[in-house]
This record gives structure tokens, sequence and C-alpha cells, in this order.
């Protein structure tokens, strides 16, 4: 099964139950997850120095991808936070509903309205199925396919914890990330700590990304850079 993990499949097959669940067995529990790290890049390794040794937080995590593979959230899952993992795509949701079974998990996509959009993805369970059209020229091998949006205000809004201030706040969606962050309501949500994909490979790059410009001015400051992830917190939230 191993051959199918990336690659485009036929649609019989994507969508037979039996294969779904198979699929999925093997991806959560017969693949390697040993580690001393989860993030792709060991994000969450950065992550835990901006907060208290045993605080137990509130994460949200847009493009979740997996409930422990690559996941900026699962060490602290396991600490005892709890929050709202969020991807475009069901079969992964699906996979938290098993296994993080104390979160919400929301089988949507984040964007600027409530609506029902294209996306584009390069295989079954994919890591780059992305909301934005410009990110899916760069790739030859991706299909259309569509998804149920809304804001990350409104799903939030949705659940239990509506108006309750965000911890940790992970977006990882493909070229879409800005989007996600102008979908949010400061105000009421004011995430302490920001952990956002971009893809910028030097300093001057990323001080010119609307993204830091944008966090700027909401009086968040650029404090670690991992891989293609950057960390940004709310000045005055020193960490632990």
């Amino acid at each position: 099964m191993g051959m199918f993990s990336y690659g485009q499949l036929p649609s019989w097959l994507e969508n037979n139950f039996i294969f779904r669940n198979l699929f999925l067995f093997r991806k959560l529990f017969l693949t390697r997850t040993k580690r001393s790290y989860y993030g792709q890049i060991a994000e969450d390794v950065a992550i835990k120095r901006m907060f208290p040794k045993k605080y137990k937080g509130f994460f949200v995590d847009v493009g979740c991808f997996h409930p422990t593979k690559y996941n900026n959230t699962y060490a602290y899952y396991k600490k005892g936070w709890r929050g709202i993992n969020i991807d475009i795509d069901k079969i992964k949701i699906k996979g938290f509903n098993w296994v993080r079974r104390g979160d919400i998990n929301i089988a949507k996509g984040v964007s600027s309205e409530k609506g029902e959009v294209k996306y584009w993805t390069n295989g079954f369970y994919s890591l780059v199925n992305t909301l934005d059209p410009e990110t899916a020229k760069t790739r030859d091998d991706y299909i259309e396919s569509v998804v149920e949006t809304d804001t990350l205000t409104n799903l939030i809004d949705q659940t239990k914890y509506k108006d309750k201030p965000i911890d940790l706040l992970c977006v990882d969606a493909e070229g879409h990330d800005f989007v996600v962050l102008q979908s949010l309501d400061f105000e009421r949500y004011d995430p302490k700590l920001i952990v956002i994909e971009a893809f910028a490979y030097k300093l001057d790059e990323v001080m010119d990304l609307e993204i830091t410009k944008f966090l700027t001015s909401k009086n968040y400051n650029l404090v670690n850079w991992v891989g293609l992830s950057l960390l940004f917190r709310k000045e005055g939230h020193g960490g632990r």
C-alpha cells in the first residue's frame, strides 16, 4: 500500500470504504512514529520554549494533515492540551477522530468567506492540498476538487471554544496561509503564538512578506524560524 501514499488513484479505489479504512489504519498505526519530536522539522521543539512546562493550553491547527506525524500539536495533546484541527481532506479528519478524540476535528477549508470553492490536490492523502490557484500552477500533477469553506472565526464560533483566546495557532495551508490569518477575529481570539508556513529563504524576504507585515501591525514579533515555519509571539507574552 506504500505505493499509493501520495499518487493519484482511480476514483473507484479512492472512494472504496474498505480501501480507505485499511489505508488509514496503516497510515495511523503501522508507520514509524517514535521520535523526540512530531513536527515535520521539529517545530514543536521550538514551540515548547514559548510556554510554561506544565501549562495546558488551547490550540487551533489549520492544515493539520496527520494526528501524530508532521504535527505541531500532538506533543501538547499528549500533555493535556486540547483544541481544534481543520483540514480540507475528510480522510485526514477521520484519522483525527480515531486518534485525537479529545479534540474537535473539522473537515472544511478555511477561507475569506463561507461557500463552496475549488481546491487542488496532487494525490490521495497528499501533503500539499491547496486552495491557492497560484500554488497549484507550480506543479503539473494537481487535479481540481471542491470543498466547503468558512472563515476561521466562524468555524471556531461553532464550537465550545467560542470567544476563548488561542494559545497556539498553527497554519499550514500551502500558499493560502495569509487568507487564513485574515479570516480570524484577532480581537476575540488573540493568539499568543502563531506558527505559519511561509515560502521565503532569506531574512529580507521574510521581513517583506504580507504575513510578517500583517502580524507586526498586530504587535507580534518574529521569534523563531524553523525550516519554512515562522514563529510569531504576541508582544507581552514572555513564554516560560
